[in-house]
């Protein structure tokens, strides 16, 4: 068979890869950006010791995100794993029943934030006794940060699932919007209301629920994929959101602890409050570069489940090494800006000497570990959308509690601050080492190429004798391939009826994205064609990124017509023995059996 390969065919996945990822990140950037002015103007206007008890509160706002994102992640790998197979009923039950328990989680974790706030700050390693200028400065935060809590934690499991749901132009104006209310809320709260750190977390607060209002109104359009309905709220679907999302808590949930104990070890060895405050700067800086990889693992996790719960090994190769190219490039970039910009980071936060002589070391730190920090990242966010739950979570206690913490302890008693500010990037190379082992123990050999990275189940996606696809740019290829899909059904055992028919249905089909498509950036339209044989049964699998067209939904408004327009559809449409249509990541998504 001639298939056109090469640049144009990786361009279809990259397409659609970039699109999204830069979304996401976009929208992670823009509301670490807003936390990272909270701390710039704090520290310049309220003063270290108000900077410093906005820092050490990290671990509680990210046990919000733990929570929010063992939902969030659980409902993407769940509900893209429908999609892929073409249950759209069934995703959109997933999809209300996590925005109904994210709700309940909202109510809990505010209920907590009123009755027992002393409980949660002493959580986070401080005390009256022991730091009497921090505790009540942190008490006053926190009053303010709590109003948003539901808009932050619904962000979080609704955001990723607009984008999904080709949302992604909305979600990133809504994190634009939240970046500036932000900015300006601080900004009048220290220069006007004078409402200290009260003011700043009330600040964020409202800026919280201006962009969870923006996104929600992508749920008003009619092409929308997803819908919430209270009636499909069933507990039944808890099992299946809490097994695939269960890396995620268990990843949050290592966050968590490490940054509690790194935390402690920190204030223990610290000489004076510039090293905790210098902390924080790094904090806030990985954070902020930690979207990188985030946006790229969450991309990564829901066209993963795509891809794999539609069988297409070749496929998730592609979106596998574009991910790793894309992580490599962005926070190589990003990790050399901050690395030769430290001073001038620092001196933005403070001019304390003594703060920015420890900051400029902290960053430059963090600025070394990110790219094998993304890598790290992206790459567990792919186990898991395979499902590999196991080395997922033995990673996540790894890279996420057991190794950085060592370091950090080991370090820290040999060279003090300095020491726990460097093992970030010393536990990087160290991860990466043990990473490198565990492969090449797989695969018994030293590991040569990204496929050997993949895990993927033995035979899955099928002999390559039982797949045929190619990329179609023109009605010659769809002509060729419609030839070739009736030799190939034929050379299967399928009968001639069968194989003249899907013959029919790849020329009529492919043929009409070819001739009538829209796309949606300048350039010609290419098909991604693929047909799969599995016993007697013969699958068409066909995607595009045009606009928006949903056959299924044009056949049934037209199926009754007397009107010769589109017979054709109509008439694969009813010859069909089953009919799945799906629109995700602005691809249309087109997959018909025979039986």
């Amino acid at each position: 068979m001639i298939k056109k390969t090469g640049k144009k065919e990786r361009d279809m996945i990259a397409g659609m890869f970039f699109s999204a990822a830069l979304a996401l990140i976009f929208t992670q950037v823009a509301g670490v950006v807003a936390t990272i002015i909270d701390g710039i103007i704090t520290s310049r206007y309220l003063g270290k010791d108000a900077y410093s008890a906005v820092s050490l509160l990290s671990p509680f706002t990210g046990t919000l995100v733990l929570l929010a994102g063992f939902i969030s992640t659980g409902c993407q790998v769940v509900c893209a794993q429908m999609i892929g197979n073409g249950k759209k009923e069934e995703a959109n039950k997933v999809f209300s029943f996590s925005v109904f328990l994210t709700a309940l989680l909202c109510v809990l974790m505010i209920a907590g934030c009123i009755l027992f706030p002393g409980q949660l700050i002493a959580v986070c390693g401080v005390s009256t006794a022991k730091n009497q200028a921090i505790y009540p400065e942190m008490l006053n935060y926190l009053h303010g940060y709590m109003l948003g809590i539901p808009a932050l934690m619904m962000i979080q499991v609704v955001g990723p699932m607009v984008v999904m749901d080709g949302g992604k132009k909305l979600f990133s104006m809504s994190a634009a919007f939240l970046c500036i209310v932000d900015i300006i809320g601080d900004i009048m709260n220290a220069l006007v209301f004078k409402g200290g750190n009260f003011g700043m977390g009330m600040a964020t607060s409202i800026a919280l629920f201006l962009q969870l209002l923006t996104i929600l109104a992508h749920f008003f359009m009619k092409k929308g994929y997803f819908r919430f309905s209270f009636k499909d709220c069933s507990f039944k679907w808890f099992k299946d959101i809490a097994r695939a999302g269960s890396p995620t808590f268990v990843r949050k949930l290592a966050t968590v602890l490490r940054d509690l104990l790194i935390n402690r070890m920190n204030l223990a060895v610290a000489l004076s409050t510039a090293a905790v405050a210098a902390r924080g700067m790094q904090n806030d800086l990985n954070t902020l570069m930690f979207c990188i990889g985030l946006g790229i693992g969450k991309t990564l996790l829901s066209m993963t489940g795509i891809y794999y719960g539609a069988y297409d090994k070749k496929g998730l190769k592609r979106l596998f090494v574009v991910a790793a190219r894309t992580g490599i490039l962005l926070s190589g970039g990003a990790g050399l800006i901050c690395f030769l910009c430290a001073g001038l980071i620092a001196r933005g936060y403070t001019s304390d000497p003594e703060v920015i002589e420890l900051s400029v070391f902290s960053i430059r730190c963090m600025a070394l570990s990110l790219v094998l920090d993304t890598l790290l990242v992206s790459f567990q966010n792919y186990l898991q959308g395979i499902g590999n739950r196991k080395l997922v979570n033995l990673m996540n206690f790894g890279e996420r509690l057991f190794v950085p913490v060592l370091t950090a302890f080991f370090m820290g008693r040999f060279f003090g601050s300095k020491g726990i500010m460097a093992s970030i990037a010393v536990s990087k190379v160290l991860l990466a080492v043990m990473m490198l082992i565990v492969v090449g123990i797989r695969c018994r050999r030293f590991p040569r190429s990204f496929e050997d990275y993949m895990f993927l189940p033995e035979g899955f996606g099928g002999d390559d004798s039982d797949n045929c696809d190619a990329l179609l740019y023109d009605m010659e290829d769809v002509m060729r391939e419609s030839r070739m899909a009736e030799e190939f059904c034929l050379g299967h055992g399928i009968d001639k009826t069968k194989a003249r028919w899907m013959a029919l249905f790849v020329e009529e089909m492919a043929g009409n994205i070819v001739k009538h498509g829209k796309p949606r950036r300048k350039g010609s339209i290419c098909v991604d064609y693929k047909l799969v044989i599995s016993g007697d049964r013969v699958c068409l699998c066909l995607r595009d990124y045009c606009e928006f067209f949903d056959p299924t939904e044009y056949y049934e408004a037209h199926r009754d017509s007397n009107a010769d327009e589109n017979i054709g559809i109509k008439m694969v449409m009813g010859h069909a023995k089953e009919v799945q249509y799906y629109y995700t990541f602005n691809s249309n998504n087109l997959l018909l059996y025979m039986d």
